[in-house]
């Protein structure tokens, strides 16, 4: 749409007056429109071009907005367009663009229909034109999410309308045009005409609509909003620590790290602000061995994330090694080459250093036998608790596993660079054969992997903070379905106790370390067993003596501080009267405000 600007002086009751005047020729109809605007010298002279200059540019942006181009077979065109994303409580504009394929831009009737998402907006005004205009027509069904738009009588070329919408949930929000009709007064005996939809336009529109604006560092991904009171994730490359940080409203919050790459900020109450507070720095996971050969590994180093992993086994004369290798407890395979002396490199690939690396190399002398080590989560679950046998080389073994309720079981058997997975003997539930040709002498590693058949999401945050660096850690669990009304969740071999507030299982630990790595070591430890739970009470009567006083508010207040040295897992939990999940002065302002009422 080419523009044409310029200024025209001329005397007006003998006084000067200026006018400038915007020009566009449309390339839709060729026709020119040219919009003129006047101010008078006055005040001895000055100008004031501030007041009409703005005008005029307020003028061509709405111009510029206008539809540059239409096709297709209908005489007239309709279509939709809107700014896509909106934060909650602001307005959202929807301009229905329209017009008519030939020179006339004229039209005396016309009638819209619109869908949007009544969940979400709430339609507040309609205007037609740049003057603001009230359309004859318009009937709002705000339950049902559809509006009626329509004209009559007066000839129209006014080429657009702007509908107003109120966000007022967070979420994306459609509006679409599911009819369009226009005609001219000589039609008006026919039926009217359906407008249709330019190439390369739409007739729907998707409004994001936010709760509250996310302020994110350069490094990081994730929505531009989040929704009021709901939870915020983003991610960040997995294999760097950055360091974040995070505020709602200017006060600090807790980032929880998920361990995959992403980070989640629970119970977003305002304007959301992360920050990177370092450079980011590669991760680096320890790397340990264990077993009677470990003196023979060379060299030890922590292991990069994302980077290949190597070290060196040197085998003793005489001896037989086996090897297995687990990063974050799962089982790898890693790659050996020999230089053709005694020293084996192993190298686990780059893709599976995602955590800690434990190596375990087991050594026997050699023999006619074979040592056949069990290890791994699952190896104290095996028959009688033995984890060593010593069998004639080429004859099968068979052993058996005590199969829990809720776990599954992987059961990997490694011979040099061979691996076999087993699976149950045919008929029975519990027992598992090592074929004879992989029994050939020296030693053979089981790895018996042990995982969870339930579905968990398990949160770590800080609880309370001890003088000394450590952390009091409140461990939530939510099970992603139901369980059975005859089962609840274990830590270990204790139930744990569930929260109302928080609507998940609860305990707490002591210790340091990230909030990922507190998570995963806890999720490991919870299973399903029988229902023995015990339901936290936030009564403020925090120390369990029947009922409130004021010792329950020093309680809390000495947990605050730091002041109880042991943990009392009930107590402690109680603790979190206004279950925000940390203990704070608010929460002896809790107790306080109970026993005054």
């Amino acid at each position: 749409m080419p523009i044409f600007m310029g200024f025209i002086v001329i005397l007006h009751n003998n006084s000067p007056q200026i006018s400038a005047y915007c020009e566009l020729n449309c390339s839709v109809t060729g026709d020119k429109f040219r919009l003129v605007f006047a101010e008078k010298w006055r005040n001895g002279g000055v100008f004031k071009m501030k007041r009409w200059f703005s005008g005029l540019l307020a003028a061509v942006m709405v111009l510029l907005l206008l539809p540059a181009s239409a096709s297709g077979t209908e005489s007239f065109y309709a279509y939709l367009y809107s700014n896509p994303t909106t934060a909650v409580g602001e307005t959202a504009l929807v301009g229905l663009y329209l017009g008519q394929n030939s020179t006339s831009q004229e039209y005396n009737t016309y009638f819209f229909q619109i869908d949007y998402d009544a969940e979400k907006l709430t339609f507040t005004s309609a205007t037609i034109g740049s003057n603001g205009d009230i359309p004859d027509i318009i009937n709002n069904n705000s339950d049902a999410g559809l509006l009626t738009i329509g004209g009559y009588g007066k000839t129209r070329s006014d080429s657009f309308i702007t509908l107003n919408f109120t966000v007022k949930a967070a979420g994306e929000a459609t509006v679409k045009l599911v009819k369009a009709q226009m005609d001219v007064r000589a039609n008006a005996a026919k039926d009217a005409q359906t407008a249709s939809v330019p190439a390369g336009q739409s007739n729907t529109v998707t409004i994001l609509c936010g709760g509250f604006p996310v302020v994110l560092p350069d490094c990081a991904t994730g929505d531009a909003y989040v929704t009021a009171n709901g939870d915020y994730t983003f991610t960040a490359d997995p294999g760097y620590d950055y360091g974040f940080s995070a505020a709602v409203d200017g006060k600090t919050v807790a980032i929880i790290n998920n361990s995959d790459g992403s980070y989640t900020i629970k119970n977003v109450t305002g304007e959301l602000v992360i920050k990177a507070n370092s450079a980011p720095t590669i991760k680096t996971y320890a790397a340990t061995v264990e077993g009677d050969g470990s003196g023979d590994v060379s060299p030890l180093t922590p292991a990069k994330h994302g980077q290949n992993y190597t070290f060196t086994v040197t085998q003793a004369a005489n001896y037989d090694y086996a090897v297995a290798v687990t990063v974050n407890g799962q089982p790898v395979t890693c790659t050996v080459s020999n230089s053709g002396s005694n020293a084996y490199t192993y190298t686990i690939p780059a893709k599976s250093v995602t955590g800690p690396v434990v190596i375990t190399v087991k050594k026997a002398p050699q023999s006619g036998t074979t040592q056949i080590v069990l290890a791994g989560s699952g190896a104290a679950d095996v028959w009688d608790g033995v984890t060593s046998y010593t069998v004639k080389s080429g004859e099968a073994f068979t052993f058996g596993i005590n199969h829990q309720d809720g776990f599954d079981y992987t059961v990997i058997v490694m011979v040099g660079e061979k691996t076999l997975t087993l699976q149950r003997n045919e008929g029975s539930t519990s027992t598992y054969t090592i074929p004879g040709d992989y029994i050939k002498g020296g030693i053979i590693m089981v790895t018996i992997t042990k995982t969870s058949q339930l579905a968990l999401t398990v949160d770590a945050v800080e609880y309370v903070k001890y003088t000394d660096g450590s952390v009091v850690w409140l461990i939530t669990a939510v099970p992603e379905t139901k369980l059975p009304a005859t089962k609840s969740l274990y830590y270990g071999d204790t139930a744990m106790f569930w929260s109302g507030k928080y609507e998940a299982y609860a305990w707490l630990l002591v210790g340091k370390g990230t909030a990922a790595d507190i998570a995963a070591a806890a999720k490991s430890a919870i299973s399903v067993k029988g229902n023995s739970t015990v339901s936290v009470s936030y009564s403020g009567d925090v120390n369990g003596t029947g009922h409130i006083d004021i010792n329950d508010a020093q309680y809390v207040y000495d947990l605050y501080n730091a002041k109880h040295s042991a943990l009392d897992m009930e107590k402690f939990l109680r603790c979190d009267v206004n279950g925000n999940r940390e203990v704070s002065v608010d929460d002896v302002q809790a107790v306080v405000s109970l026993l005054l009422h």
